[in-house]
């Protein structure tokens, strides 16, 4: 085959190829629910208070008798709050 067409095909293959991306629409970005803002940042917050509250009382609340447990109460809804950032769109 001589290079001339050689040459031809690939160009031709070439602009089938442009034309096939062309027509496929764009994918959709899919968007979060309308709670998942909300509830990332509240799990957040009731975690950054849960600690604060333990600290404060010297582990006594929010839940007596739990001790330092309530400082990994806090830091896990923290925790789950930002783990949910990953996932917000």
């Amino acid at each position: 085959m001589p290079e001339s067409k050689k040459r031809k095909k690939v160009e031709e293959r070439r602009i089938a190829a442009s034309r096939n991306q062309q027509e496929r629409p764009a994918p959709e970005i899919q968007r979060s629910p309308r709670w998942w803002a909300p509830l990332m940042v509240t799990l957040a917050l009731i975690g950054l208070l849960v600690v604060v509250v333990a600290y404060v009382s010297q582990g006594q609340a929010p839940i007596p008798g739990f001790g330092n447990g309530n400082l990994f109460i806090g830091i896990g809804l923290m925790l789950a709050g930002f783990l949910m950032t990953m996932g917000w769109k």
